[in-house]
């Protein structure tokens, strides 16, 4: 979507939420920029979203906005990227020092957590139906990244494993969070976390050497 899809209209979200004119540095503008925009992404979903709400949010303008962020992708994708980072950080450091079965596990556990309680990675990675063609390209990217950082991470832990054995068991990994996360089992105990890293410990652990 380019900057002329977003319009000028101005909703009633707009209207109650606007702040006064953020005078920060540029730095700390465009993290309240990713903040407003994970929000306004998370709460009604990226075809939805109106960037003049998420300027209004954030205390800019919408052209200091739009010189950072051109269009309504270019966001998302930056406010996706913000929220795999911080992620991340939380997983790699939930597994240091554990060895490399252990730290699948804990990933495991830790990444799935971490998707189903992140608004926007649970609905940009498996509930945003109304955009699939974005929705699909963020989702591979998401498996791409993470499987890189955690095999990564693995590595780190002392994984002795050929890196492409490593990365491809990493992915299957990556893959079945997302899968048992958009299809969950019947039995709801199963989703338990002390249950999570049963499965993954007795499944999963024995492929990573």
């Amino acid at each position: 979507m380019t900057v002329a899809d977003t319009g000028t209209k101005t909703d009633s979200r707009t209207r109650s939420t606007r702040k006064v004119r953020n005078t920060a540095s540029p730095a700390d503008q465009e993290a309240a920029i990713l903040a407003a925009a994970g929000a306004e992404f998370a709460e009604v979903g990226v075809r939805r979203a109106n960037i003049d709400e998420v300027a209004a949010r954030a205390g800019v303008s919408r052209s200091t906005l739009y010189r950072r962020f051109p269009n309504k992708d270019a966001l998302l994708y930056a406010v996706a990227n913000d929220a795999y980072e911080t992620g991340m950080q939380k997983l790699e450091a939930s597994v240091k020092g554990l060895g490399p079965k252990a730290a699948l596990v804990e990933a495991f556990a830790v990444g799935a957590e971490w998707v189903n309680s992140d608004p926007l990675l649970s609905r940009i990675v498996l509930t945003d139906s109304e955009i699939k063609s974005v929705t699909a390209k963020m989702t591979s990217l998401f498996i791409d990244m993470v499987t890189d950082r955690v095999a990564a991470t693995l590595r780190d832990e002392g994984a002795q494993m050929p890196v492409e054995d490593l990365l491809e068991a990493v992915e299957i990994h990556v893959r079945l969070v997302i899968s048992l996360l958009e299809t969950p089992p019947s039995d709801p105990a199963r989703n338990e976390p002390q249950r999570v890293r049963d499965f993954a410990s007795k499944f999963l652990a024995p492929m990573i050497w």
